[in-house]
This record gives C-alpha cells, structure tokens and sequence, in this order.
C-alpha cells in the first residue's frame, strides 16, 4: 500500500532527476554580471592600448575585469549548489544552458593564473599583443562560454516564432550581443568601429612606399568591411534560425558593440555610431517585412543578402561626409565591396539553412 510518505519521497526523487531551468529574472542577473565581465574586458582593452606606462598585473583594470569574473562564477556556483540542496547530483546539478558555463568558469580559472604567470614572466603586452596572447585567448574562450549560458538556456525552451517583446527577447539577445562584442574585440584590428584610417585620404596615407603604401591602406580598408560584415550578420542570422526578432533587436545588437568598440579608442571614432544605428533599424525594417525562417529558405537567404547593405552604404556616407581627407577609393571599390559583403550574407544565410538529408541506402 503507498502511503503519503512514499508518494513525497517519489515526488522528490522525480524533482532531483529533472533540470532546473532558471527564471529569466535569474538569467537576467546572469547578464549583468556577465556586463560587468565584459565591460570589465574592455577597460582593460582600452588601458593595454592607451597607457604605456603599465607594469604590473594588478591594475585598476584587472581588478574590474576579474572581479567580474568572481561575481560569475559565484553566481553559477550559487546556482548549482541550490540544486544540490533538493538532491540533484552531478550534471543534474546544473541549470539547463549553462553546462558550458561551468566549464568556462574553470578554464578562466586556469588562464588567470597562466595570464598572471605569463606577465611576471614575459611582461605587459601593448597593442596587438594582447589579442594574441595564448593566455587571452584561453580567457576570451572561457568567457564566451559563461556569457552564452543564458542564450543557451533559451534556446531549449519551449516557445514557438511568435514575434516576441523586446523587454522578453533581451535574455538571448544581450547574451548574444556581448558575445558579439567580446569577437569584435579581439578582431579590433579589422573594425569598422575602431579604424577610420583605411578608407580616409590622408597626407599619411602612402608613407614611405608610395604607391605601395596606399595600396595597403586600400586593402586593409576592404578586409576591415569584410570581416566587420561576417562579425555583425551571423548572430543575426543565428537569432532567426531559432525566432523571430522583435523590432529594433538588430539596433541594440549593432549599436551596443559599436559602442563598446569606441570605448577602445576612447570614443575617437564615436562618428561610427551613427552607421550602427540607422543600420541596424534598416535591418529590423528587413526583418519585420520579410519574416524570414529556416522553413522558407529564399526568404532566410534574402534576409542574410540585405542585412548589411544598410549599414555599410551608411558607413561610407557618413565616412565621407564627416572626415576632412574623403575616401581615397576608386569610385569601383565602394559599390564593389558593399556587393561582396551582401553576397558574404546570404552565403553564411545558405550556411546556416537546414541542409537535406541523404536518404538512407535501400537494404541489399
């Protein structure tokens, strides 16, 4: 006969077995830490990029970024040890989405303590450098994993393509816009929101190699476009292989990284900005219109044909009305790179398409 007692002990076995979800206020404190980690990134970007003068680990900076970080992971921590309380063990222990989150707050573990070794030993990197540090590279890797949990997490719920709120959609959206963030950082190099030199006539702009010297110029202006564009409409396009976006979500994801990027330079570029706006509501206004999903591929692929179209004209506009030189490109290269950077979408749109399956061989 099943008493009471057996029936509440049953319940609690059935409880621990299965995953919590958080709520989305908890994944919403999960994003403002996870703010406060980037952020904390980018101040120590801009201080590796504007003061000489630094020479130790512990800085202002660090204690910003890393600080950060222990809020993470004390978060997530906090997390899984509530789960534990109500008898989840191991994986079941850990919230839906943010298994890879826990793994990321080891390897940031483990590259603090490497990046810490790797200053006392080789010193402060300045510039470049930085971007390509091992240890950095570790860290980027770690933070990426913690920062996605919450978009993670959304990406297994149980909702459909109704065209959702922004204040609902803001979970897998910032999640996915400081990702976005985080690789225009370490890619900075090839930014349209951090490098106004490339396609500016300047005084400077051959050097001393002539011809030679403009023609890197040019080039470096035209890989800066195409790497900006694959940057800025993948997570775009990711977002509507899964929903459909609210109205003005491209805005925040465009101008949110636009912004962060100018904190680089300490807002030299802050012209930029302008671009990222009016590009991303052109791109909303594409998205609202077209409706775009993986189950009617021609309208994913002109989704991923135009959504850079917008920003890219707006940049060059902008570029040449506001800085005193012009653009130094023959009158082919603009249009030609704004093609290619359209083409470059609806490629990563085909990409991310559901490809057909092979059918299965018929038995001999």
């Amino acid at each position: 006969m099943t008493t009471t007692a057996d029936t509440a002990a049953a319940s609690t076995r059935r409880a621990a077995a299965e995953r919590v979800r958080l709520s989305p206020r908890a994944d919403a404190v999960t994003l403002a830490l996870s703010s406060w980690l980037v952020i904390g990134l980018f101040v120590d970007g801009w201080a590796h990029n504007n003061l000489l003068e630094l020479e130790t680990f512990f800085t202002p900076w660090h204690a910003l970024f890393y600080s950060g970080f222990t809020a993470c992971a004390g978060w997530i921590g906090w997390q899984v040890i509530r789960s534990q309380e109500v008898g989840r063990r191991g994986p079941a222990a850990v919230p839906v989405g943010y298994e890879l989150g826990v793994v990321g707050v080891v390897l940031f573990a483990l590259g603090g303590v490497g990046d810490f070794t790797w200053h006392q030993v080789l010193g402060i990197e300045q510039d470049l450098d930085i971007l390509f540090s091992p240890t950095h590279l570790l860290l980027m890797t770690a933070i990426a994993l913690i920062i996605t949990s919450p978009l993670r997490s959304a990406l297994t719920a149980p909702t459909g393509r109704d065209v959702p709120r922004l204040r609902t959609f803001l979970p897998p959206l910032l999640s996915i816009t400081l990702l976005t963030a985080l690789v225009s950082l370490f890619f900075m190099y090839f930014s349209i929101f951090t490098d106004l030199q490339s396609p500016v006539a300047t005084e400077a702009s051959a050097g001393p190699f002539g011809q030679y010297g403009e023609s890197y110029f040019i080039i470096s202006g035209i890989a800066t476009a195409l790497v900006s564009n694959l940057i800025l409409v993948a997570p775009v396009l990711f977002l509507l292989k899964r929903w459909q976006p609210p109205f003005g979500a491209v805005t925040v994801l465009f101008t949110v990284v636009a912004l962060m990027a100018n904190a680089l330079t300490a807002f030299e570029t802050v012209v930029t900005l302008i671009p990222a706006v009016l590009g991303g509501l052109a791109a909303d206004l594409v998205i609202s219109r077209l409706r775009p999903t993986p189950e009617q591929p021609w309208r994913f692929r002109i989704a991923g044909l135009l959504l850079g179209v917008p920003l890219f004209i707006a940049y060059y506009l902008v570029i040449g009305l506001t800085q005193g030189g012009g653009l130094v490109w023959a009158p082919e290269i603009v249009p030609g790179l704004v093609v290619y950077n359209a083409l470059a979408g609806l490629v990563l749109a085909q990409l991310m398409l559901p490809q057909p399956q092979t059918p299965a061989p018929a038995a001999g």
